[in-house]
């Protein structure tokens, strides 16, 4: 009886696609992607009491083994949100409060960081950079947190917002240091188990279905696990900020034991969704704790979080008041499915919107003046170093395309140009390589490079490679 409920189950799970168009469309878009433009990985879609999801090309390439919705992936900073969550449970458990000092868990932290909370380090605001190091260089958990309370904070803590996986690392110390365990362990026992996420973890699951092998383009780069990590996981630049491997069947499993109190409390969750602070200097989106919140052009709410190292890319929208969910896994990143998650969204919004992913190929190298869209970069440039949020504001409304412009959130929007200005801010452009809509922008002395999409004269698609 258990087997024949099974295969009801997903016989209705793959024929939504048969008897929903929005699924149809989003399909047939990945399909073609695949198809044309080596896309691999799992989409899984739940839009209204019906489910479509499905696995596209291959999780390895050399083996020709495909890729399913139960293949696992890395899902990248994804891990914040259970960091988030196990320390909302341990809190919970009156075992910390939020409030607490960060000195009531590391000894001799400088003077500058004494004033740093729990709170702080889960909304981005205790003046950590960004990162320390390299995600599998060696550190033990002592020697991470020295290092960190070595380095001068950007700003004084609680004042501003900067995005840190140094501080939810520190989170994840503070969590072995409270339950005598792995960051791991705690989080298996406590929430992956009780959310039945028996795929999800650093080394814990067993695996059945093997680990999608990561690309850069052409070449084989290998898998996360099994890249320099410590026994029971990754090594402090990265544990607890990033690298946990899951499928897009076990994250939503965790959509749906956050829709109860299985897990955390409603108070808990109040906590875990509230706009603690903004994404930035007027940025209409909001960090929460280890989630980000954006409001809708349709007046409603999203939680998010992306991750991804340029292999791996994962895309988690919960669309929480009007019962969409997209969760989109790749093994083999490029900056235009970066947007898919979003363009799967909107299929489901807009019964009009037909979905389309424009991909660059070899191209043609010309110099900025030589680009027949000279003026359009030039503001586009300007506008982003510029770091006045007005003049961003004015790039978005006067030059992106307006089904670029909708896709996503203005603070979504706001976020990505700022950072995207703070890292070529003093670099001079170098050469344009140009394939039909897309431009990559090169830059001297550097390896980052910008794409850039234009469509009938307007802004139709913006990413960073590094």
């Amino acid at each position: 009886m258990k087997n024949h409920l099974i295969a009801l189950f997903l016989l209705l799970t793959i024929s939504a696609a048969g008897q929903n168009p929005a699924f149809q469309k989003i399909d047939q878009l990945l399909s073609g992607l695949a198809k044309e433009h080596q896309f691999s990985g799992s989409v899984l879609v739940a839009w209204k009491g019906d489910i479509f999801k499905k696995g596209y090309g291959m999780s390895n390439r050399e083996t020709q083994i495909a890729f399913t919705p139960q293949t696992i992936s890395c899902i990248g900073s994804v891990t914040k949100q259970f960091t988030g969550a196990a320390i909302l449970k341990l809190e919970m458990m009156g075992k910390l409060s939020v409030q607490d000092p960060i000195t009531k868990y590391f000894d001799q932290v400088p003077a500058d960081k004494k004033g740093i909370t729990l709170h702080h380090l889960l909304t981005h605001s205790a003046g950590f950079a960004g990162a320390i190091g390299d995600d599998y260089e060696s550190i033990d958990r002592d020697s991470f947190a020295r290092l960190a309370f070595s380095k001068p904070l950007l700003f004084e803590p609680g004042k501003q917002y900067e995005y840190s996986n140094v501080g939810f690392s520190l989170l994840g110390i503070v969590i072995e240091k409270i339950t005598g365990a792995s960051y791991e362990v705690f989080l298996n026992k406590y929430l992956f188990k009780p959310a039945g996420m028996a795929q999800t973890g650093y080394v814990i699951p067993k695996w059945k279905v093997t680990v999608a092998t990561g690309y850069r383009g052409e070449k084989n780069w290998g898998k996360i696990n099994q890249k320099n990590w410590a026994a029971d996981g990754p090594y402090w630049h990265l544990r607890a900020n990033g690298g946990i491997l899951s499928n897009v069947e076990d994250l939503y499993k965790w959509h749906q034991a956050l829709a109860g109190e299985k897990i955390l409390s409603k108070a808990a969750k109040t906590k875990y969704y509230t706009k603690h602070i903004a994404e930035g200097e007027g940025a209409d989106s909001y960090y929460g704790y280890g989630w980000a919140i954006f409001n809708t052009p349709r007046n409603t709410t999203l939680i998010a979080h992306n991750g991804g190292n340029g292999i791996y890319f994962c895309d988690f929208l919960r669309y929480v008041d009007e019962d969409l969910t997209v969760i989109l896994l790749t093994n083999a990143t490029r900056r235009e499915w970066n947007r898919l998650a979003n363009v799967c969204a909107r299929t489901c919004f807009d019964p009009n919107f037909v979905p389309e992913i424009k991909v660059s190929g070899a191209g043609t190298n010309v110099s900025l003046d030589q680009h027949p869209n000279r003026e359009l970069i030039q503001t586009f440039l300007s506008a982003i170093t510029s770091g006045n949020e007005e003049t961003i504001k004015a790039l978005i409304d006067n030059h992106f395309a307006p089904g670029f412009k909708d896709g996503f959130p203005i603070a979504q929007h706001l976020g990505v140009l700022k950072q995207m200005g703070g890292e070529i801010k003093g670099l001079e452009v170098d050469k344009l390589n140009i394939s039909g809509p897309v431009t990559i922008i090169s830059f001297k002395n550097s390896p980052l490079k910008i794409n850039f999409e234009v469509d009938e004269g307007q802004i139709a698609g913006i990413g960073v490679d590094n």
